[in-house]
């Protein structure tokens, strides 16, 4: 097996007792022959991290490359707004796939949300003490 499907493959086995390829390719909705091939090439398709994730509770991130929480309840959950800890869930999984994304993304966010590219370049020159209030009075 391929280092890469076998990390993930071993991930999968400590968490949820799969310990064959036929279990593998029955959970994934595929056949053990695919399995078998997709080891031999040394790919672990996201689309079956996402079917253990379904199925077990784990995340598709963790599956994929051991880092970041197991669990979607290991996630801390300090924001305000839930959608925003799915958001980056989804968008680490994004950028794991592809690293480029992570630049692609902060390009289309910035010009989608002009308030927040104008608030964030505030902060930044004020951060950087460029920053002069334009309402500010001087005399």
């Amino acid at each position: 097996m391929n280092k890469k499907f076998e990390e993930a493959f071993k991930r999968i086995e400590i968490a949820t007792g799969i310990k064959t390829m036929t279990e593998l390719a029955k959970i994934t909705g595929t056949s053990q022959q695919y399995v078998s091939k997709k080891s031999r090439e040394g790919e672990f398709p996201v689309a079956w991290a996402y079917e253990i994730e379904k199925k077990f509770g784990l995340l598709t991130r963790w599956i994929m490359t051991g880092e970041g929480p197991k669990r979607l309840e290991d996630v801390p959950q300090n924001r305000r707004f839930d959608m925003l800890n799915e958001f980056e869930e989804w968008l680490s999984e994004e950028v794991s796939r592809n690293p480029e994304r992570k630049i692609w993304f902060e390009i289309h966010l910035l010009d989608s949300f002009q308030t927040f590219a104008e608030w964030k370049r505030k902060r930044d020159e004020k951060e950087s003490g460029e920053y002069s209030d334009p309402t500010r009075k001087v005399a």
